[in-house]
């Protein structure tokens, strides 16, 4: 540590160069931190679990070709149809597909007359929706055969019986949400008894604040477009496809709007996310390699300055090492202040990105590994310039003017 000393004295000296450091290694790491941190929850949110079995579901998008007061009696034949192909293991109708921007939002209240609670979700289905989706029970029980009701449009509005999501059990009753299972809770200020609590299952948009809240109703909706939700024996989706397409192709005026694996629309609804994410990357690798560049070039240029220095410095006794030491002590120092500065503007801009785009604020955690980043990117960034100034030849130095 006693090169300390001089290393102060000497950005005394240098004023303007060592600002000029200090402040790149700030904006540095106050961007660096800040883009890692939005880039790492990006793809949190892209690889957050549907609670679907992904691999083996699909859906497709169809009309039901008869009069209204017909489109039930077809609805069930389809369903009889379709779970009798093979390689089915259940297909089931739903009034939405997660993460598709096809569904609905309810209001969720505790109590009769209170505001809502919070928002959810729906899919409304027959009682194979459950198994169709592939998600998973946690606490109470699946539905009775007699809780499935018929509706032609908006099911929420008829169901008696009701499953939620863990996710809106929590917002519901906190850390004691096993006791939702039994309670009437109020869904559009309608009384509905939840019977079953499932682990995870998401709305139908991916970017909604609370994707995660859902209400599974058993109700059946026979309007003019219905969902058909197939989850297949695995290995089984592409020929099970072709056997549903085949089926309902086979009726006069059948119209397939769209079908989908649930990967295509998982990747589809997180697109955007995941483009924005690669550039987010992008811009963190281009400006970690201008910044090692830029401390290349100032450490590379302050050396060539003092080369008289460096000179008289191994003419009276010190060592390669000492030298390279000196100015990776140095850079150490430099970097230590612009970080310091960093921290400082990391989080004032992370607290206004929270304000203004609802965000969340970057962890202290990044903070530190921001940190250790920085000084590593600097101290490489360094090493070069240190050891040619420690190969300089006192006698060459000295005669440098």
């Amino acid at each position: 540590m006693k090169d300390l000393l001089p290393i102060i004295k000497s950005l005394k000296s240098n004023l303007s160069a060592s600002l000029l450091f200090i402040l790149q290694v700030a904006i540095t790491f106050t961007i660096l931190v800040n883009a890692i941190f939005l880039a790492m929850d990006k793809r949190q949110s892209i690889g957050r679990a549907s609670g679907l079995d992904e691999q083996n579901v699909f859906y497709i998008a169809t009309n039901l070709p008869v009069e209204e007061d017909e489109r039930a009696s077809m609805l069930d034949q389809d369903l009889a149809n379709l779970n009798a192909l093979s390689g089915v293991e259940y297909a089931s109708v739903s009034s939405g597909v997660p993460l598709s921007g096809w569904g609905r939002f309810l209001e969720v209240a505790t109590e009769p007359d209170a505001r809502y609670d919070t928002f959810s979700g729906y899919y409304g289905g027959d009682l194979n929706l459950f198994n169709a989706f592939g998600v998973k029970l946690v606490a109470g029980s699946e539905f009775s055969p007699s809780s499935e009701l018929r509706a032609r449009t908006d099911g929420h509005k008829v169901a008696i019986d009701i499953m939620i999501t863990k996710s809106l059990a929590e917002s519901l009753y906190a850390e004691q949400w096993e006791q939702v299972v039994g309670k009437t809770i109020y869904i559009d200020k309608k009384p509905q008894r939840v019977v079953g609590v499932i682990d995870k299952l998401q709305a139908a948009w991916p970017t909604w604040v609370v994707v995660e809240h859902v209400i599974l109703g058993p109700v059946k909706e026979a309007d003019a477009m219905v969902y058909y939700i197939i989850r297949t024996q695995p290995g089984q989706q592409s020929a099970v496809m072709e056997s549903a397409l085949a089926y309902l192709m086979s009726f006069h005026g059948r119209k397939i709007d769209k079908i989908e694996t649930f990967e295509q629309v998982k990747a589809n609804a997180y697109s955007a996310e995941n483009a924005a994410s690669n550039t987010l990357f992008g811009v963190i690798g281009g400006l970690l390699m201008v910044t090692a560049l830029g401390i290349f070039g100032q450490s590379r240029y302050s050396i060539i300055k003092r080369t008289k220095l460096i000179g008289i410095r191994r003419a009276m006794g010190a060592s390669k090492g000492q030298i390279i030491r000196y100015f990776v002590l140095e850079n150490f120092v430099l970097c230590s202040i612009g970080i310091a500065i960093g921290i400082v503007s990391a989080i004032v801009l992370s607290n206004a990105f929270s304000n203004a785009f609802s965000l969340g604020t970057v962890p202290v955690h990044y903070m530190f590994y921001g940190t250790l980043s920085t000084i590593f990117l600097g101290q490489i960034a360094v090493l070069y310039p240190a050891l040619k100034a420690s190969q300089l030849s006192p006698a060459i130095a000295t005669r440098t003017v």
